[in-house]
């Protein structure tokens, strides 16, 4: 009788032992991803700012995984780069069409794989005197156009020395024919 009582606590014992170093394991891997969210944002102002937001997926991949972490790491020291060259490119874009760029922001997401997706946004101005969209766009119409006009009366005249050529040719073979006969 004592026996089957053992055995019934024993069980309750081991069961309540795996459960607890379980449950410990679990707790143990949040506070990781947490400590390595806390460590990001103290380390990258664009985790801080809201700028670059990251799958918790993936966030936990990277908190156990090194090679995750560091591959993370190195797209995220890529951010400030990456916003430079977006609000050059923008600026130059603003400037080409006569415009001023007011206001430039990117905003990354990290999915759980890893895959950056990255968003852009301008805010232009023009004034008195600054070409829009619309004149641009029939600008570069017009200009394609006249390019195709170009191209085609080039062919006209390829195509007309052409012929010139054979005339000549086959005036010179029928004038060595009479001078022959």
């Amino acid at each position: 009788m004592a026996i089957t009582g053992i055995g019934s606590n024993y069980n309750n014992l081991y069961q309540n032992s795996y459960i607890s170093q379980e449950n410990k394991e679990v707790e143990s891997k949040k506070n990781s991803t947490t400590d390595y969210s806390d460590y990001l944002s103290k380390k990258y102002d664009c985790i801080k700012n809201g700028s670059v937001v990251i799958s918790g997926a993936y966030l936990k991949e990277c908190a156990e995984n090194p090679d995750k972490a560091k591959e993370l790491e190195e797209n995220l020291s890529f951010y400030n780069t990456s916003c430079q060259n977006g609000y050059a490119s923008a600026k130059a874009n603003a400037s080409a069409i006569g415009a001023k760029l007011v206001d430039y922001s990117e905003s990354w997401s990290i999915d759980s794989t890893g895959n950056i997706t990255m968003i852009a946004s301008t805010t232009v101005t023009s004034g008195d005197g600054v070409k829009g969209w619309k004149e641009i766009k029939d600008e570069q119409t017009k200009r394609l156009q006249e390019k195709k006009e170009q191209t085609k009366k080039e062919e006209a005249i390829k195509q007309k020395r052409a012929e010139q050529k054979k005339i000549k040719k086959k005036a010179l073979q029928k004038h060595s024919i009479n001078i022959k006969a």
